[in-house]
C-alpha cells in the first residue's frame, strides 16, 4: 500500500470513528457515566428505524470494505451488524441491546486495526453486504406481515 493510500485510509478512518461515536456513544445520560448515542434513539421510531440504522452499519461495514479488509474481519464485522440489526428489532429488549453491544465502535475498531492489510475481498465484501441488505429486508417485511 503506498503512503497515499495509507493517508487516504486514515482519513476515512477518523471519519468513521466520529460517525461510530455518533451512533453509539454520543449522548451521556444525565446522573451516570453510562453514554448512549442517536442509534438506539433511532431504533425507538416505530417501523423504520432499526432499518435506519442497520444502513447506517452497513454503510460502516462498506467503507472498511473498501478500505482493504481481511475476509475473517468482513465476516466479525458481519456478524456485529447482523445481530444488532436481528436483536434490535425486538421492542424494549432491542433497545437496550442496541444501546449496550455498539457494533459501530466495535467495527471501527475491528477496520482500524487491520486497515493496513494488503489483503483486498471486495466481491467477498459486498456478498455479506447483499447478504445483510436481504435480512433487513426479511425482518421489515416479517414485521409487516406480522402487524397486519
Amino acid at each position: 500500500m503506498n503512503d497515499e493510500q495509507k493517508e487516504l485510509n486514515e482519513e476515512k478512518l477518523l471519519r468513521l470513528k466520529r460517525l461510530s461515536h455518533n451512533l453509539d456513544e454520543a449522548i451521556t445520560i444525565p446522573g451516570t457515566e453510562r453514554k448512549i448515542g442517536i442509534d438506539p434513539i433511532i431504533g425507538l421510531i416505530p417501523g423504520g428505524g432499526d432499518l435506519i440504522g442497520g444502513v447506517l452499519s452497513i454503510y460502516i461495514m462498506h467503507a472498511g470494505i473498501k478500505m482493504g479488509m481481511p475476509k475473517a474481519t468482513i465476516i466479525r464485522m458481519f456478524g456485529n451488524v447482523a445481530l444488532e440489526f436481528v436483536i434490535g428489532c425486538i421492542p424494549i429488549i432491542g433497545d437496550l441491546f442496541d444501546a449496550a453491544w455498539k457494533s459501530n465502535q466495535r467495527n471501527v475498531k475491528l477496520i482500524e486495526d487491520s486497515v493496513m492489510s494488503e489483503e483486498k475481498n471486495t466481491i467477498f465484501g459486498y456478498l455479506l453486504i447483499g447478504v445483510l441488505i436481504k435480512i433487513l429486508t426479511g425482518v421489515i417485511l416479517l414485521a409487516i406481515v406480522l402487524l397486519v
